[in-house]
């Protein structure tokens, strides 16, 4: 059999493969190039402080278009007869896809839910699962976390749907607790004092609302004071390091205060010590 006539006999099927291609191509292409920026203008006026549910839907938007390329080049190439003709090969197919494929569309469908909810988006700090980071950008299958370690965690989207998401920064300040022991013979209006002093002395540390200084507990040899203390605008502010300074300064000034930290416990021992002693031989 010649080159010609092989041509020829398949020609008409390469000609619907051509086709299909071309219709997929052409498709996607127009979903990319001019429906997509068209609803990347429009969610961006309406949300110009929503970045993630912008960016998430420019992806959906891309994707969607695809899916609807593929049945409309299929029916475009001549492909629909023989699709239908293959019930059993394509309900197969469709099984092991799905079986396939059940954790990606797990994602992507965690994606959709994480783009709407309106307390969770880019440049959020969270942690979850004893992880801890500021999300940088939510794709269809993972969100990109990056920490204070300056590392980038790739997370599936399903981790952060179906587990307790923590975000202390969500009202623009952070907390910080500073608990110190002191012994029951401690002036606590001295040490509250001094604890309050040791808050006013770093300008990081925000004036509204003002550090209070509360007594906690009181232990069987100790007494627990906690201080509290607010960052403002923690997503910039170096937090390990503005808790660490604070945590040193009033160490630092409680001594200097004569203030007895962390007094040793009192122990008592009870029991009986015999002792005998053997005389020389």
């Amino acid at each position: 059999m010649t080159f010609e006539s092989l041509l020829a006999q398949y020609g008409a099927w390469f000609e619907s493969v051509g086709v299909f291609l071309v219709t997929l191509l052409a498709v996607s292409l127009l979903g990319h190039l001019t429906v997509r920026p068209a609803v990347s203008r429009v969610l961006t006026a309406r949300n110009p402080n929503n970045p993630t549910l912008v960016n998430a839907l420019e992806q959906y938007t891309t994707v969607l278009f695809v899916i609807v390329a593929i049945p409309l080049a299929t029916t475009a190439a001549g492909f629909g007869g023989l699709v239908a003709g293959s019930t059993m090969i394509v309900a197969a197919g469709t099984l092991a896809v799905g079986v396939a494929g059940q954790d990606v569309i797990g994602n992507l469908v965690s994606g959709l839910f994480l783009v709407a909810d309106p307390d969770f988006n880019v440049g959020d700090y969270i942690e979850w699962n004893g992880e801890a980071g500021t999300v940088e950008r939510i794709d269809l299958r993972v969100t990109r976390v990056r920490t204070p370690a300056d590392e980038v965690l790739t997370v599936p989207n399903t981790q952060l749907s179906t587990n307790a998401i923590r975000t202390p920064f969500s009202r623009g300040k952070y907390r910080l607790t500073e608990r110190v022991l002191v012994g029951y013979d401690t002036d606590l209006d001295t040490a509250t004092e001094v604890l309050l002093d040791a808050a006013d002395a770093d300008d990081r540390l925000a004036s509204d609302p003002e550090p209070v200084v509360h007594v906690t507990s009181l232990g069987e040899n100790a007494i627990e004071l906690s201080a509290r203390v607010w960052v403002d605008d923690p997503r910039t502010a170096d937090v390990p390091n503005v808790d660490s300074a604070f945590a040193t300064r009033v160490k630092r000034r409680l001594q200097a205060a004569d203030v007895s930290l962390a007094p040793a416990s009192a122990q008592r021992v009870d029991g009986r010590l015999d002792v005998s002693m053997e005389g020389e031989r």
